[in-house]
């Protein structure tokens, strides 16, 4: 971003010129190729250009070592996301970053996440991942936390892929083991709603995603997953929706720790009238993965079924 004139706010800006002015010394890292397949703001960044990014990628994946992309934070964790889903047999790095400031400005953290993650880059990182403030975290995992903070985002529950000081240090037995991948395309259906949940809140209000072209409803849940079960119209939410074949599923409003609808007796009824728990995956991880998952496939059983196990480590399984 750059401060547009005469007034101070931010737009898109020449990335590739502000390199070579600001940062002239990464070419001492790498030998670096700069592609800007588009320049947008990222709130406007989506399943079309996570489907370009997705394709550069592999189409380049015989001629580098490695793969940085250079992305507006507002919805980086969301193209993290999209592209570990898609990148599941990919063995080398690819890594996101960016910056709570611009690169032009004196203080910007833009110059230290620009370093950190080209030389990252250069090394043996078998994933997608986000640099940012001198860490490396799994991409899929990540939330982002603060718009005022150089600490811009946070891996809630799971460990960090590398810290970053004096020298990198990397923990590799943190990096995402690949099992066989699930042949997916590049193909995303948008078609999941999200209802947060608060005390007092009217089921009924969302009686109408039953009759729209929704496939999926995220719910945001209390603590491991509960809702206000003795509302008994949300069982009934919960059944019309399964009749209708749509898939429910249920994450928590809590940072740390995992979804268990079985742990308590409210959390147990959203299970038996058809709910899916989502373990300790991010809303957003969630998000992306049931759009993908409803590009690839008709039948809501199986994507009930993949919807639960981890594709790119996104979610923590039982032993």
């Amino acid at each position: 971003m750059s401060p547009a004139d005469p007034a101070k706010t931010l737009r898109p800006g020449n990335l590739e010129a502000a390199i070579e002015k600001h940062l002239p010394a990464l070419n001492s890292l790498a030998q670096i190729d700069i592609q800007i397949p588009f320049n947008l703001d990222s709130s406007n960044i989506g399943p079309e250009q996570w489907i370009e990014m997705y394709r550069i990628i592999k189409t380049h994946e015989p001629d580098y070592d490695g793969f940085l992309l250079i992305h507006g934070t507002d919805t980086l964790i969301y193209t993290a996301a999209a592209l570990s889903f898609l990148l599941t047999d990919f063995n080398k790095p690819v890594i996101l970053t960016g910056s709570q400031r611009p690169l032009s400005a004196i203080r910007s953290d833009a110059r230290s996440n620009l370093i950190n993650a080209v030389e990252l880059a250069t090394m043996q990182i078998p994933e997608v991942a986000i640099c940012f403030d001198s860490k490396l975290y799994r991409g899929n995992r990540t939330k982002k936390i603060s718009i005022e903070s150089y600490q811009g985002f946070e891996s809630p529950n799971y460990p960090l892929l590398a810290t970053i000081g004096l020298k990198i240090h990397l923990r590799p037995e943190n990096f995402f083991r690949s099992r066989k991948p699930i042949d997916l395309e590049p193909v995303f259906d948008t078609g999941v709603s999200i209802i947060h949940l608060f005390p007092g809140i009217n089921p009924e209000m969302y009686n109408y995603l039953i009759q729209k072209s929704v496939r999926s409803i995220v719910i945001a849940g209390f603590g491991a997953g509960n809702f206000p079960a003795y509302d008994k119209r949300w069982n009934d939410f919960f059944a019309a929706c399964s009749a209708a074949h749509k898939l429910v599923c249920i994450t928590s409003q809590s940072l740390h720790g995992k979804v268990d609808l079985e742990l308590y007796e409210i959390g147990k009824q959203a299970l038996d009238a058809g709910a899916t728990g989502l373990s300790d995956m991010t809303l957003e991880a969630s998000i992306v993965k049931l759009m993908l998952l409803q590009g690839n496939f008709d039948d809501p059983d199986r994507i009930r079924s993949l919807v639960q196990v981890s594709l790119a480590g996104e979610l923590s399984e039982e032993a």
